[in-house]
């Protein structure tokens, strides 16, 4: 038998790792599949679970890695659907994770900060209560998580904040006038941190970053429902902006 010089057992042991790596990463991966997202991704488009998990795709959760059982619970390694569906259990039931007055601390898995905003506000406590308030799906939907707008936030306040019901009918418009607000301020913010963003004076990098603050905060108290909180945050901003020193225009 030949004798192997140093150069050939190196190359040996190095495609013996390469193909050994490759066996265990292939293996790996089909492991790690999830079951949840496998099946229910072949089911009809038409049918309740199919529409949800169709839904799913191409939505913020399925970007951040959020599958099913992130949500509903069950075993996304387990093959056979029984054994996938242990600790599933039905919307309507109390013990869900998805039953409507467990939706917040569901969501508050990953949305610690919004949830804990929105526990402080009347519509959880009246969720909590009578079950009649708001949750987390009455704005945000379930699967592909809308984001309200200034547009679309009165029709959504107006099914409970209405003349008819005597609800403080005037909530809707002025929700909608705030988020409108909010919006605009976003937008006048992002404009300024890119006008001065290469700035290297310490007074304005402290001016955008109070700014920001500010504006993170009028966010989170948009999920408390406090509509003066958010106004009063935004005006922080704006105090914030005006320290900024005035840009000379560029000849």
């Amino acid at each position: 038998m030949p004798k192997l010089d140093h150069i050939s057992v190196a190359c040996v042991v190095l495609c013996a790792v390469f193909i050994f790596s490759g066996t265990v990463n292939a293996a790996g991966k089909e492991k790690m599949e999830n079951s949840c997202v496998h099946c229910h991704s072949q089911l009809s488009a038409t049918s309740f679970v199919g529409v949800k998990s169709h839904s799913w795709k191409g939505s913020i959760h399925q970007k951040n890695g959020v599958t099913c059982d992130k949500c509903h619970g069950g075993d996304p390694q387990a093959s056979g659907e029984k054994k996938a569906h242990v600790g599933v259990f039905g919307s309507s039931n109390p013990v869900s994770t998805v039953y409507y007055k467990n939706v917040p601390a569901t969501c508050g898995k990953c949305h610690g900060a919004e949830f804990y905003k929105f526990s402080q506000s009347l519509h959880y406590k009246r969720l909590e209560s009578t079950g009649q308030g708001p949750d987390c799906v009455t704005c945000h939907g379930s699967m592909v998580t809308t984001v309200l707008t200034p547009e679309t936030v009165a029709s959504v306040c107006e099914r409970c904040h209405n003349e008819r019901m005597g609800i403080f009918p005037f909530i809707p418009q002025k929700a909608k006038a705030v988020l409108l607000s909010l919006k605009v301020s976003e937008s006048l913010l992002d404009a300024d941190n890119k006008l001065y963003g290469r700035a290297k004076a310490k007074d304005v990098a402290r001016s955008l970053r109070d700014a920001q603050s500010y504006l993170h905060s009028a966010k989170l108290d948009w999920h408390k429902f406090d509509l003066d909180s958010v106004t009063a945050d935004l005006q922080g901003m704006y105090d914030a902006i005006g320290k900024l020193p005035p840009r000379r225009s560029r000849r």
